[in-house]
């Protein structure tokens, strides 16, 4: 059984690790906000929920719009990524009926 201290450090090491989530996807917004047209592949992550794991490998199957210029840094610009986001949107059950 956990003793309340264990209880208590497994709480604030899960506070600690939503703060942080909470702070990248903050970030991300106010780069969106602020009329920032880029964002790194961490903030990418962050922004769609995946690990960045996926998103690298996203780019490794060219799944996903993204620039490499001086073939070092990995950068995702907001406007296509909203594109790319729309371009996967499938119709609902009563759109669909409604087309028929």
């Amino acid at each position: 059984m956990e003793t309340k201290d264990e209880t208590n450090n497994e709480t604030v090491r899960h506070l600690e690790i939503l703060n942080k989530q909470v702070s990248e996807l903050l970030k991300v917004q106010r780069k969106a906000i602020s009329d920032y047209d880029f964002i790194n592949a961490i903030e990418l992550s962050e922004l769609l929920g995946e690990s960045i794991k996926t998103v690298y490998a996203r780019v490794h199957q060219r799944q996903i719009p993204f620039y490499k210029p001086g073939g070092k840094i990995l950068l995702f610009k907001l406007d296509e990524i909203k594109e790319w986001i729309e371009s996967g949107r499938h119709s609902s059950i009563d759109e669909i009926r409604q087309k028929v």
